[in-house]
């Protein structure tokens, strides 16, 4: 790797500082802002492009054709986890099919995950916009990180639940031996508890654990 500029290393601890808060890449308006938090005001969007011709020029980074198409090189590896998006939940009704193929990858720290099997799953609806992980709500089309490893569930913890093959997500309770509920937390009354027993056909497939705004 070639040495970086003043700069160009602000733009690179940009970027780091960026990921390891948000656990997913800027977009070139929030690297802008995000540079300017560091004292690095740019002009124009075209300037944060020409740094990050540089810094993937020089090894730093890679850029891919997608949302959010920066990498950084070498730390990858070491420093994130590639989860797997495995479709969609409704935080409303279960109205959507939970899908078990891989919609794509995200790219998350280590510090986020540490060492649990996480999945995530993109969230519609609003019937948990009051409900709060690690201080962010949950609002329509985030996207839900999941311990798929959680098995013991306690009262108050935010879980992904599969009901007759449909996903949603919501506040579990132990309600009796032979009964649960799955609450909702939302500013939209219309949005009701479901009650469960062992002869319904559903499974919890994880807690959820963080939040990723898009």
């Amino acid at each position: 790797m070639k040495i970086l500029t003043p700069k160009q290393k602000i733009v690179l601890q940009a970027i780091k500082k960026f990921f390891s808060e948000n656990g997913r890449m800027p977009t070139i308006r929030e690297l802008k802002d995000e540079n300017a938090k560091l004292g690095l005001k740019f002009k124009s969007l075209r300037s944060v492009f020409l740094y990050l011709n540089a810094l993937e020029e020089k090894g730093f980074i890679k850029r891919v054709s997608r949302d959010r198409g920066i990498e950084l090189k070498d730390q990858t590896k070491k420093n994130f986890v590639d989860v797997p998006v495995l479709g969609m939940a409704n935080a409303g009704t279960p109205t959507f099919f939970a899908k078990q193929n891989i919609d794509g990858f995200l790219k998350v720290s280590r510090a986020i995950l540490h060492n649990r099997e996480v999945f995530a799953i993109r969230v519609f609806g609003d019937s948990m916009n009051l409900a709060e992980i690690n201080g962010k709500k949950i609002k329509e089309d985030d996207l839900i990180l999941v311990d798929s490893q959680t098995k013991d569930f306690k009262n108050g913890d935010l879980v992904l639940t599969v009901i007759d093959g449909l996903a949603t997500v919501k506040i579990f309770k132990q309600i009796s031996k032979k009964m649960i509920g799955l609450f909702p937390q939302s500013t939209n009354k219309r949005h009701q508890p479901i009650y469960l027993t062992p002869d319904d056909d559903f499974i919890i497939n994880g807690k959820v654990i963080d939040v990723l705004s898009v």
